[in-house]
């Protein structure tokens, strides 16, 4: 039963969504780190192939890989165009987790920014709520 429960939870289109987005947030913050890295590398710069020598790089990858099964099963569960609306959340994560886990700083234009996507991300959610409660 359990094996039953997990596979529902699995299922459920915003769970998915909701992991995609984080996965891309992490996948970015670890891409940015990489090349940070290389910037010191006295390696080959050219088209940032110096940071492929760098863990954090292919932690990025690989997030990356992994969002992109997820989105997969995400396109699955939900219209397109609701998926591609809310997964702009993603515009969010990434200023505010690169200011958490690279100390960059956020810029009044990024916080108006992200107010933007928060409210259409808010507009589009509740308005995928009410069709859902008529069909």
């Amino acid at each position: 039963m359990s094996t039953v429960g997990s596979y529902v939870r699995y299922r459920n289109p915003y769970l998915q969504l909701t992991l995609t987005a984080l996965l891309i947030a992490a996948a970015e913050v670890f891409l940015k780190e990489g090349a940070a890295l290389s910037q010191d590398d006295t390696g080959v710069q050219i088209l940032g192939i110096s940071a492929l020598g760098f863990r954090a790089t292919w932690f990025g990858i690989a997030f990356h890989i992994l969002a992109f099964l997820s989105w997969l099963s995400v396109l699955r569960l939900m219209p397109l165009v609701e998926a591609f609306a809310l997964l702009n959340v993603v515009h969010v994560l990434v200023p505010v987790a690169s200011s958490v886990f690279l100390k960059e700083g956020i810029s009044l234009m990024q916080v108006g920014g992200i107010a933007m996507v928060l409210a259409g991300t808010f507009l589009v959610g509740s308005a995928a709520a009410k069709a859902g409660d008529r069909l």
